[in-house]
């Protein structure tokens, strides 16, 4: 599949994967052909990119979240947050649900590095944004042995720590550019509403209230609210500020396109022991994908390759398939298979755009 922005949408494109809202229900199924009709919906929708065929290589990347999962869990959140903001009373069992279905397919899939690729609506975003991270904290306390007490603590923590926001005004929350001074310590106080909600709720742990109000805390003290630093941050709160940068940079927005994972993986690094836990970054750069699979990539030959294949402790070195050779010409058959892993003088040189495919492509 391609992830691709819906600018370089094309009329006979065709959608890889299912579309849904945080209602659950399904916009565009997979299979679907595109014309101009259903690009202009598409748009008009706020999706800023889809999954579409690749040109060369039909591949999926296996995913740890099961699409039933993940859309039941949006749709609960979208009413949870809701409630939330009308200021209604709220039952979080149906939270907790989720939370146990998050836990039970991450479990089932502890081997697996993550490949996160969910399509959000602009509005939307908040409710993808809290599953992803409630997926990517339980996916590093399994890597760290945590116990399943410890497991639910962390979810519930991680899946509500953006409730705050709820209480800040949409025009801050969707506003495209740079917020103004006045805007931005308005924004900042989504952890102290967030933790004042949850702490109040006799259900909720008081750990998974304190990650909504520590996850923006910074390892090296120049986070807020409080400007706790290193081991004064709650472990939770410290492996969901892991889990809440990487979703959020390889997240599309409106102001920018998604970061790739190769880069966020640097932006990751570069944030471990200043922002960001410096073991526990460490742990979770382990369990993500650097170059996904159905990546497409340059080697150091020329040739331009999907990926096919890829192993824990060595995404460097995943397993490629040359579809296109050194002279440019596109590979008959299946193309050849090279493991990255085996063949140590073989390296990644580059990692294409999805529109550098379709050009790519075009010109063969």
């Amino acid at each position: 599949m391609l992830r691709l922005a819906t600018n370089y949408l094309k009329p006979g494109m065709i959608i890889a994967r299912n579309i849904y809202n945080a209602n659950g229900t399904k916009l565009l199924a997979a299979d679907t052909a595109l014309d101009r009709r259903l690009i202009l919906k598409i748009k008009k929708l706020g999706i800023d990119s889809v999954y579409i065929r690749h040109p060369f290589l039909d591949i999926e990347p296996q995913e740890i979240l099961h699409e039933k999962t993940r859309v039941e869990a949006i749709r609960e959140i979208q009413k949870t947050f809701e409630l939330f903001r009308l200021k209604k009373v709220v039952d979080l069992s149906t939270i907790s649900e989720v939370v146990v279905k998050i836990i039970e397919d991450s479990m089932d899939n502890r081997n697996f590095l993550i490949h996160l690729s969910d399509i959000r609506i602009h509005d939307d975003y908040t409710f993808g944004h809290s599953i992803n991270v409630c997926l990517l904290s339980v996916m590093l306390g399994i890597k760290l042995n945590f116990r399943e007490g410890q497991l639910f603590e962390l979810a519930m923590g991680a899946i509500l720590h953006d409730l705050g926001k709820m209480m800040i005004p949409q025009e801050i929350l969707n506003k495209p550019g740079s917020l103004t001074p006045e805007e931005w310590t308005e924004m900042r106080q989504h952890t102290d509403k967030g933790f004042d909600i949850l702490r109040r709720d006799y259900s909720m742990p008081l750990v998974s209230a304190h990650v909504a109000y520590q996850h923006h805390e910074s390892y090296d003290g120049a986070g807020y609210a409080r400007g706790l630093r290193g081991e004064e941050i709650h472990l939770f709160a410290r492996i969901v500020a892991i889990a809440d940068l990487y979703d959020a940079i390889t997240a599309d927005r409106p102001y920018r396109e998604a970061m790739l994972p190769h880069e966020a993986y640097e932006i990751m690094l570069g944030s471990r022991g200043t922002k960001l836990d410096p073991e526990f970054t460490d742990v979770f750069l382990e369990s993500v994908a650097i170059y996904p699979v159905g990546s497409t990539v340059l080697l150091d030959t020329g040739e331009i390759a999907i990926v096919v294949n890829t192993f824990p402790k060595l995404q460097s070195r995943p397993t490629v398939r040359v579809v296109i050779d050194e002279r440019g010409k596109v590979m008959e058959g299946e193309g050849k298979i090279i493991d990255l892993a085996v063949n140590l003088t073989r390296f990644i040189t580059k990692v294409f755009k999805a529109e550098e495919v379709l050009e790519v492509a075009k010109q063969n």
